[in-house]
């Protein structure tokens, strides 16, 4: 039986497509720019793969944050000040905390059971804070591991090994990673040594090193 659960924030524990929806919309609508969907696709592609090139740690976090909004808005012909785009952004963002269906429940029982409830995120520190205290689920976690202040991103072994070395009375056959990643929650577990639980919502067959798969946040109590 696991004792300590690593936990993804985003799209695991909150819902962050809706956050970064409704954050994305107010940002751009800021610069009186009429909001269309193809924007946010757009947007979301351009994300992806800055996100995949920092996990690969072939950019930087302050390279990312602060060039994306620039380069989208250069898109529609517009010069901006990226740094100030990526603030008004973040600004919304936080104000969003929407949870994943089951997500408090399950939590909470986890709690109760015993268990050694820690964040495990990539993403800004204070936004992460911020909206696990909105969604009323701050205080059931025991540590912040957040790619932040952690120096590291998933799935880099050094995220990992910075948890182990902060977790009281450590034991790596009792610890699973939860997230809804495979490129950096699952291949960070199997970078780790740890097992693994892959969430997603979609019932469609995929393909994964991940331990465990679910697609009902609770399944986690089975564990």
């Amino acid at each position: 039986m696991y004792q300590i659960f690593l936990l993804d924030i985003d799209n695991t524990l909150l819902d962050f497509d809706a956050a970064e929806e409704q954050g994305f919309i107010k940002m751009i609508q800021s610069y009186d720019l009429e909001f269309h969907d193809e924007m946010l696709s757009q947007y979301k592609k351009m994300n992806r793969h800055l996100w995949d090139l920092l996990e690969q740690e072939k950019i930087g976090r302050e390279e990312l944050l602060n060039t994306r909004f620039h380069e989208f808005f250069r898109l529609y012909d517009m010069e901006i000040n990226g740094e100030e785009a990526e603030g008004r952004y973040r600004e919304h963002l936080g104000n969003n905390s929407d949870l994943i269906p089951g997500a408090k429940e399950a939590l909470i029982q986890l709690k109760q059971m015993g268990k050694q409830l820690y964040t495990a995120s990539n993403g800004v520190y204070s936004t992460q804070i911020q909206r696990l205290k909105n969604a009323g689920i701050f205080h059931l976690f025991e540590g912040m591991f957040i790619s932040e202040k952690v120096g590291y991103e998933k799935p880099s072994l050094y995220f990992f090994q910075h948890c182990f070395n902060h977790i009281p009375n450590f034991e790596k056959e009792k610890t699973i990673m939860v997230g809804d990643s495979i490129s950096s929650d699952i291949q960070g577990a199997v970078n780790a040594g740890i097992d693994s639980c892959l969430f997603i919502r979609s019932l469609e067959p995929m393909q994964t090193a991940a331990t465990h798969t679910i697609h009902d946040i609770t399944e986690l109590l089975n564990f």
